[in-house]
């Protein structure tokens, strides 16, 4: 039997895939601008556990992850209705 290629679609499409993979895990890693510091402040100031308090820089991935957690844990507070604060900063 005669193995046919994929079509051009389709290569091209990975190409695409993993030259955004290879992309995003650089820009990942880049050090937070001032919008990112300033989401961060905002978070920090509404859910103090979304956020991470570690010295150093902070990354673009912190303030994703912080954004993430803050969603989450107003979501949950949301459709739980238990009346806990899941927001205080736990030690």
């Amino acid at each position: 039997m005669k193995q046919r290629r994929y079509p051009w679609v389709f290569r091209m499409a990975a190409a695409l895939l993993l030259a955004s993979v290879v992309a995003g895990h650089w820009w990942q890693r880049q050090p937070a601008g001032e919008l990112s510091l300033a989401m961060l402040t905002v978070i920090a100031a509404h859910c103090p556990a979304a956020v991470d308090q570690h010295p150093g820089r902070n990354s673009v991935a912190d303030s994703a992850r912080a954004l993430d957690r803050w969603g989450y844990t107003r979501l949950v507070e949301l459709l739980r209705g238990d009346g806990r604060d899941r927001c205080r900063r736990r030690h």
